[in-house]
């Protein structure tokens, strides 16, 4: 079996409450200034339970992928896979170009210090809100 080559490495993982009462986020980068000078993925949720009506009318009744290129997409995920020192994000070919990616599958080396725990568990609850026909199939052992 091919196991693909990362595309960069996580070395920065920020869970919890973005927008305090409002949204939640989980922030992977490839350093602590990703945000300003590096690649990254935020993927963020609205706190509330279920998506309003305005949400659901315009389509961002889903989790969010932000990324360092300014691309926003809702939904997009087709699967996320983790596997010792590596997460494998699948996106369908929409958001891919949307965000700007080189693929529609998307290999990250996760460095040793990254919280593992953190990451899975921030993952599940981002990507299992709102709209369940645009849930990634996830793998997070």
């Amino acid at each position: 079996m091919h196991k693909p080559s990362p595309f960069w490495e996580i070395a920065t993982l920020v869970v919890g409450e973005e927008v305090p009462g409002v949204t939640f986020s989980v922030f992977i980068g490839d350093g602590d200034d990703a945000a300003e000078n590096g690649y990254y993925f935020g993927f963020r949720r609205f706190l509330n339970e279920y998506p309003d009506d305005q949400n659901v009318r315009n389509g961002t009744d889903s989790y969010c992928v932000v990324n360092e290129s300014g691309g926003v997409h809702y939904g997009g995920l087709r699967g996320v896979s983790l596997a010792p020192g590596l997460l494998v994000l699948s996106f369908n070919e929409e958001s891919a170009e949307v965000l700007g990616l080189p693929s529609a599958v998307i290999p990250l080396r996760i460095s040793s210090g990254v919280d593992l725990d953190g990451l899975r568990a921030g993952l599940r609850r981002v990507l299992t809100y709102g709209n369940p026909q645009k849930f990634p199939r996830l793998n997070l052992g």
